[in-house]
């Protein structure tokens, strides 16, 4: 375990080998500390180098408040788990060698390594540093890698340039550096040993089928990649904007049906459901741009008033500013003068009378503020109000917009329904004459028993009618209290506006009247003092 005592005397031999190298590379002037002169403090958040090299450290922990560290030393302890280091994503340089780890884990989050040592442990498999892109060094020497494929996990690192294998089982295959060269081109160093041109490229050629196989495959699976990406952002805009029952409806719609079954065993029926499936999917596409559509206008609704609510509170604020500084200008000059008293008989005329006039001010500049906070309310609710009205003709546009998607697959389903009855007539009328062949037994006996196909179909297609409307009513209420939850919020947070502006003016209002007193204090005293 790593306790403080151990981390500050690392890092004092650190600052100790740092002055004595500074010593030693200094011709004009030696630096040290003069006697007595007090060390500089260790700040954690501040160190960028820490090493706790050969401290018989079992466990990583007790690095809270290092996040400045770019290399991090622990190499030659005990350590048996690569954990409590997520939170140093400054790192570049991370040595784990020598310790007792088995397993790579817990440094997805050090995006910035380009250095990493394992060498000396007892990992099996190179895997879980897919994260670390910026990866240049990596030392897996003296570890129980055995096979070659697990090498292939290297190729996704572009810049990758120094790799360390030897000592491993997977080193003993007579293949290994032909394989390593062939699959890893951009290496500069192998086991400690510079790379030649000439290697690479006799372990391409050798490697040439295999290579144009990976590649493909890769090719593949970054197109596969890039396709979930974009189809992971697809359905977060739906959700959105409400939209996401589109693409789970049908899934919804036969999940657990238990009466399906029965209805897969008729021959033919996997036509009626792909051709289903294939309809509903023209629905989707035809449905989700108009949808779209409703919600950008929603949303470009959105931008319009909260645009025009920062304008005017910005604008209301530079107002109430200016007021403010006109009066505390005119404060500051009837200070001037007091402080300033030559003539007794000016201060118990003119200045009383400036005092009395500043008073009077604060009650006008109060007045002045609350004037332009209650028009403000009034025109922020207005801005509310047509928001509310424009976001309500969409709503209930994209209200109608749902039901008619909902309507569409009703059809579908009825429609699915009906072709599935007529399927399960024209095969018991088969069976009757005879013109059945080669049907297994089950869907045979099926056929026979007319009312327990006929209740299957059924009960599919109310099972189906049942979630569809069932979803139709949340979709239709979840648009409805989107608006209503935004304009309660908006009214919400104008309230609270309002009512912390009201208490800021009454603050400044109560504060002027103090300064005023105090300014009548204080040309109390200068008159005292001149009699």
């Amino acid at each position: 375990m790593i306790d403080e005592k151990t981390v500050i005397e690392s890092i004092q031999l650190e600052r100790s080998l740092a002055n004595n190298s500074k010593q030693e590379s200094s011709n004009d002037k030696q630096v040290e500390a003069k006697e007595g002169e007090p060390e500089e403090p260790i700040v954690f958040s501040k160190i960028q180098v820490l090493r706790l090299s050969y401290k018989n450290v079992l466990r990583i922990d007790n690095l809270i408040g290092f996040e400045a560290l770019h290399t991090l030393c622990l190499d030659n302890n005990v350590i048996e788990d690569i954990e409590n280091i997520s939170h140093l994503v400054n790192l570049t340089w991370l040595d784990l060698s020598f310790n007792n780890i088995s397993s790579i884990q817990g440094v997805e989050n050090l995006v910035n390594l380009k250095d990493l040592s394992l060498y000396g442990n007892n990992i099996e498999t190179i895997d879980k540093l897919g994260s670390l892109t910026q990866l240049e060094c990596i030392s897996l020497g003296r570890n129980k890698i055995n096979k070659l494929e697990n090498l292939l996990y290297l190729r996704q690192f572009k810049k990758l340039q120094v790799v360390t294998l030897e000592g491993n089982p997977v080193c003993k295959d007579p293949e290994y550096r032909f394989f390593v060269l062939a699959y890893l081109p951009n290496l500069k160093y192998v086991d400690y040993a510079l790379v030649g041109p000439s290697e690479v490229i006799s372990a391409r050629e050798q490697y040439q089928d295999e290579l144009l196989e990976a590649q493909e495959r890769e090719t593949l699976e970054k197109s596969s990649e890039q396709a979930a990406k974009q189809h992971g952002e697809y359905l977060k805009t739906l959700r959105a904007a409400n939209l996401i029952i589109l693409e789970t409806l049908f899934t919804d719609m036969f999940s657990g049906d238990k009466e399906l079954s029965k209805l897969q065993m008729l021959p033919g029926f996997d036509t009626i459901l792909d051709s289903y499936q294939h309809e509903y999917r023209i629905q989707v596409e035809t449905s989700v741009n108009s949808g779209l559509e409703l919600s950008n206008r929603y949303g470009a609704e959105f931008e319009k008033i909260d645009a025009a609510y920062n304008k005017l509170t910005a604008e209301n604020e530079l107002v109430c500013i200016g007021a403010v500084q006109q009066f505390t200008k005119r404060k500051k000059i009837v200070h001037q003068k007091i402080s300033s008293i030559t003539d007794p008989e000016t201060a118990k005329s003119d200045l009383h009378t400036d005092l009395a006039d500043l008073g009077a001010l604060n009650h006008d500049l109060k007045e002045q503020l609350m004037t332009l906070e209650t028009q403000q309310v009034q025109q922020l609710k207005s801005l509310l109000d047509i928001f509310e009205n424009r976001a309500m003709i969409i709503r209930a546009q994209r209200v109608e917009h749902a039901t008619s998607f909902f309507r569409a697959v009703e059809d579908l389903e009825n429609s699915f329904a009906s072709a599935s009855e007529d399927l399960a007539n024209d095969l018991m009328e088969k069976l009757v004459a005879d013109q059945l062949d080669d049907l297994p037994e089950e869907t045979l006996s099926l056929l026979s028993d007319r009312d327990t196909l006929l209740m299957a179909i059924q009960g599919v297609h109310d099972n189906h009618l049942g979630k569809l409307l069932a979803e139709e009513d949340i979709t239709r209420d979840g648009i409805i209290n989107s608006l209503t939850v935004t304009v309660t919020e908006m009214k919400g947070r104008d309230t609270k506006q309002n009512r912390d502006r009201v208490f800021e003016i009454a603050k400044i209002f109560n504060g002027f009247e103090a300064d005023i007193d105090s300014l009548r204090t204080e040309l109390k005293r200068a008159e005292d003092d001149e009699s």
